[in-house]
């Protein structure tokens, strides 16, 4: 590829030297067999650096011959154009002169021939369509010519974008049914364009697919691009504004590369398999949306040569990217990205060596970039078709794991409910006779009466296991009921913390704002999960230290804290609680499950509220439960 490019710019070299090689440019006769000519051949070339040559002294100064039509490249020069026209006797009288690329800001045109007045035209993207000689979408204008009389036309263009230069002159006839075709052929490629769009933004969004939404946008600015590049802006909305189509062409090629390096990190997963390559392009999307407000200024110029260049260098990492991959994983989409990256490769490199002026304008030249992205939207499009196909089998395996997931999780949850109720008569029946031994006993010996204690206490904590099990599963699968009522706080709290075996005020630092404060909730289900998050408060902070339990109830609800002074936890532990069956470090020789907080969790979500765990700075662990008005 490097060596087929160093020729053609040797090529364009030597094309450039022999610009010069004759001293005039020799006229375009028409015969009675022209139809329709290029002047390609029979134009001359005068740079004006100040842009501020007059049209009398224009003809007067020295011009020099082009051998073919070339592009001068993105400059601020104005410059003048220079051909003659020979009718002979037999030859049509009426033709069009049509002047492009479709892009130039300002066009001027005058029209010289023996023996009548100059004729003058204004042509250009910053000129309204309505005042155009011929309302079409290039720069056309209607000539009379008089047999045997030269006609020299004289051409003033200057522009932000590149100044890039041709001239046609058609049989009106002829000329209509070119256009027809080119018509015909633009509005083919605008619909598949515009297909594309909608069938990838409505699957995008359905699938909620990052990469397909900017897929999407990406066809959505080569469609904007090309409607300017191409001379339909001033068609179909007749902009009245001398910006619009500068606008138009310079946010497409802006969004268009901003959006290529985005869709390409979603593409080759630039996050996950090349982080430096995901920062870079992250930069240049950035950069692009930066470069949007000037798309219409005059550093156009500046930026678009910027960003020729800098979509080559992508697209060339992108090739590199692809084959490492492709080394990787095998996958056969990315052989499909490879064969997209070489053909935009081929059209931007032609396109940009068009542009600047290395390569001539003719068919091949001037729409090289307009068929390789056609050529690379529909290979994408393939590769997408591909990805979509990989979903949806994804998805159809996703939904048959969670079906056989979902049969052994009821499978566990039958097994837990059967095992809690084997579990529940054993542990009543060992408590009654615990309770049993201390009435017959009263005098039990100390260590004795200390065992007992210990086997009812372990009895009860199996007890609120199995509850707090059973519950968690009732309120997952909505088969636990809310039975709200307007409830009193502050002893709904203190039956709290004397269930727990303690005194409010002792250990236990009670506070309820206001005293009478009262709130709609299930007593029996809040006491149970405010129960949990005191009981671990009490187990995980030293005796000595005391707890604190506030409720205050204001416009905004009901907030319940719970507050101990213990070791704490870290991030990680954190991030980890609420977990079914998690405990953290600190848990390490004392009793629990890790079944308390995720019950505390499931009855507030129950209710509608939220429960969250907090670090204190002074050490230890604030809960935060916060119930609404309904």
């Amino acid at each position: 590829m490097k060596t087929l490019w160093s020729l053609l710019l040797w090529v364009s070299l030597l094309a450039a030297t022999l610009d010069t090689v004759s001293a005039e440019e020799p006229p375009l006769v028409l015969s009675s067999g022209s139809r329709h000519a290029s002047l390609a051949g029979h134009m001359a070339l005068y740079v004006d650096a100040q842009g501020t040559l007059p049209f009398e002294e224009a003809t007067q100064a020295e011009y020099t011959p082009l051998a073919v039509a070339r592009s001068a490249g993105y400059t601020p020069d104005t410059h003048w154009y220079r051909f003659t026209l020979i009718r002979s006797d037999d030859a049509a009288h009426d033709w069009i002169l049509a002047l492009g690329m479709a892009t130039l800001d300002d066009v001027r045109i005058w029209v010289v021939a023996p023996g009548t007045p100059i004729r003058q035209y204004r042509l250009g993207d910053h000129i309204a369509y309505e005042q155009r000689p011929l309302k079409t979408r290039l720069f056309t204008l209607p000539l009379e010519m008089k047999a045997g009389g030269p006609v020299t036309v004289y051409v003033r263009v200057s522009s932000i974008g590149a100044i890039n230069f041709s001239a046609e002159i058609w049989q009106p006839a002829d000329f209509i049914t070119n256009e027809t075709r080119a018509n015909f052929y633009s509005g083919l490629y605008f619909g598949i364009l515009l297909i594309i769009i909608v069938i990838f933004l409505l699957i995008g969004a359905w699938l909620r697919d990052a990469s397909m939404v900017t897929y999407a946008a990406y066809v959505g600015s080569l469609f904007m691009l090309h409607l300017g590049m191409y001379g339909y802006t001033a068609v179909v909305f007749a902009p009245q504004s001398p910006w619009a189509n500068d606008a138009v062409v310079g946010g497409g090629a802006a969004a268009g590369l901003g959006l290529t390096t985005l869709l390409w990190r979603y593409l080759l997963d630039l996050k996950n398999n090349f982080p430096s390559i995901d920062r870079l392009y992250r930069v240049i999307t950035v950069c692009c949306v930066c470069a949007l407000p000037f798309a219409a200024s005059s550093y156009y110029r500046v930026i678009a040569s910027t960003m020729i260049l800098v979509s080559m260098g992508i697209t060339f990492i992108n090739l590199v990217l692809v084959i490492k991959l492709w080394l990787r994983q095998r996958k056969i989409e990315l052989l499909i990205y490879f064969f997209a990256f070489v053909v935009a490769n081929m059209g931007i490199r032609t396109d940009m060596a068009m542009m600047m002026g290395w390569l001539p304008n003719n068919v091949l030249t001037v729409h090289a970039y307009q068929t390789s992205a056609m050529i690379q939207v529909l290979v994408i499009s393939l590769g997408l078709a591909m990805r979509i196909r990989k979903i949806q089998y994804d998805k159809m395996f996703a939904e048959q794991l969670v079906a056989v997931t979902d049969q052994r999780m009821s499978e566990q949850r039958r097994f837990v409910a059967m095992l809690s109720h084997e579990f529940r008569n054993p542990l009543a029946a060992i408590d009654r006779a615990a309770q049993m031994l201390r009435i017959k006993l009263p005098d039990m010996a100390q260590p004795e009466a200390g065992r007992v204690e210990n086997i009812r206490s372990h009895a009860a904590a199996l007890s609120t296991l199995v509850d707090n099990l059973l519950m968690s599963e009732a309120l997952d699968h909505k088969a636990l009921a809310i039975a709200r009522e307007h409830c009193a706080i502050r002893p709904l709290l203190e039956d709290v913390i004397q269930t727990l075996g303690e005194t409010p005020g002792v250990r236990v630092m009670l506070t309820v704002t206001p005293p009478d404060a009262a709130f709609s909730l299930d007593p029996t289900l809040m006491g149970m999960a405010v129960g949990n998050l005191l009981d671990n408060a009490l187990r995980y902070s030293p005796q000595e230290a005391p707890v604190e339990l506030s409720a205050m109830l204001d416009a905004n609800g009901l907030l319940i804290q719970v507050t101990d002074h213990g070791s704490g936890m870290s991030k990680a532990e954190f991030s980890m609680l609420g977990m079914p069956y998690y405990r953290g470090a600190s848990s390490s020789g004392q009793k629990g499950s890790g079944l308390g907080f995720h019950f505390s969790r499931k009855v507030v979500d129950a209710h509608g509220g939220n429960l969250q765990a907090l670090a204190c700075p002074e050490g230890g662990m604030k809960v935060v439960l916060r119930l609404s008005h309904k």
